[in-house]
């Protein structure tokens, strides 16, 4: 499996992120109706604007499981080669403890860039800070089953109406 020929910090972090999330799906879901718009930046990688929309359902999925559908618009960027504005529709499974969240999931980018493949997995780690406000990052990559693989990591600020 490509995942193990990473770094092996990269490794034990995916790993432990996982678990957390396993963990935290054990536990009964605690999803809420939300719609949010998100604002923020690429980090890392390709800094540029990102803003973004999310629907939350609560408990539409399996064994009381919460989804979250929704989308980011990324603005053009220039740190490895010339990249387009590129929008990525997404879907995560999302669960948390408290004022922290975790979330895994797809999201296929309508172009494919230096950064990421068209079709990569979804990892997302929030705080809520308030019952409105949220600071979230989300990374998205192929996990090594394509080229170019460097991934996505936006950091966003979220409003929930």
């Amino acid at each position: 499996m490509r995942l193990f020929r990473n770094p092996k910090g990269a490794v034990y972090a995916i790993l432990a992120f996982v678990a957390v999330l396993l963990l935290l799906f054990s536990v009964k879901s605690r999803g809420e109706q939300t719609l949010e718009f998100e604002a923020g930046t690429a980090v890392l990688r390709g800094e540029t604007p990102v803003v973004g929309l999310t629907i939350g359902c609560p408990e539409c999925g399996p064994v009381n499981t919460s989804y979250e559908f929704g989308f980011d618009l990324a603005g053009d960027s220039h740190d490895y080669e010339d990249s387009p504005n590129s929008i990525g529709p997404r879907v995560m499974l999302v669960d948390g403890y408290k004022k922290f969240e975790a979330g895994l999931g797809f999201q296929w980018w309508n172009v494919e860039t230096g950064y990421t493949c068209q079709f990569t997995f979804a990892l997302m780690a929030r705080y809520r800070a308030t019952d409105r406000l949220a600071v979230q990052w989300r990374h998205s990559s192929s996990a090594g089953s394509c080229r170019p693989n460097v991934g996505r990591d936006l950091v966003t600020v979220a409003w929930r109406f």
